[in-house]
Parts: C-alpha cells; structure tokens; sequence
C-alpha cells in the first residue's frame, strides 16, 4: 500500500520536475495535536510518531 502511494507520488513528481517533495507532521496552524485530515505523513509514510517529517525523492524516502 505505502509503496504504491510513493510510486504514485513519484510518478506525479516526475511530471512536474521535482527532485524532493517535504511532507510536514504539522497542519498549516501548528495545532498542537494535528486533526485526522491532516495527517498526511503518516499516510505516505506509516510513521505513526509524535515528530517528524518526510522527505521523498525519486529514490529514497524517510
């Protein structure tokens, strides 16, 4: 599942001529605890931890 999601979103990155795509923990308020909808790296990524972002490249993500 999460490898299919990186495959969609690098596949979405080599259209646009993205070399690395930043997938903040946080929510455009800097809610102290980050509502459901966005959660967005744990969706990507499976990481379920309080802090942390993620980075993707063509090659590598973490």
């Amino acid at each position: 599942m999460i490898q299919n999601r990186l495959m969609q979103l690098r596949s979405l990155m080599a259209k646009q001529d993205v070399q690395a795509y930043i997938i903040p923990s946080t929510d455009p308020h800097q809610s102290e605890y980050v509502p459901a909808f966005w959660q967005r790296r744990e969706w990507i990524s499976g990481f379920t931890g309080s802090a942390g972002d993620v980075v993707v490249t063509m090659d590598q993500a973490g």
